[in-house]
């Protein structure tokens, strides 16, 4: 029976919270695979629908993170032409 999206919703802000805390996020892939084994017992859902959900939280806040570091930091010449 697939999930609701209001399910999906509250499912996803409880992996953010676990996954993407105020902090930053740390990735230890052993860590990372308990804990979505772990939390998906806890919510009833499968560990491989978990392990989908804390990928897109994951490459999401990646995504965020790369685009503001290019607002950041400008590359033109500094990549062209690299000083020695």
């Amino acid at each position: 029976m697939p999930l609701s999206k209001e399910r999906v919703g509250e499912i996803e802000v409880i992996l953010r919270k676990k996954f993407a805390p105020a902090g930053g996020i740390r990735l230890n892939p052993e860590k990372v695979r308990r804990d979505i084994f772990n939390i998906s017992k806890k919510l009833g859902i499968t560990p491989q629908l978990c392990a989908k959900l804390v990928g897109d939280i994951i490459n999401e806040i990646c995504n965020e993170v790369l685009a503001e570091t290019e607002v950041i930091c400008t590359f033109g010449d500094e990549l062209e032409n690299p000083k020695e």
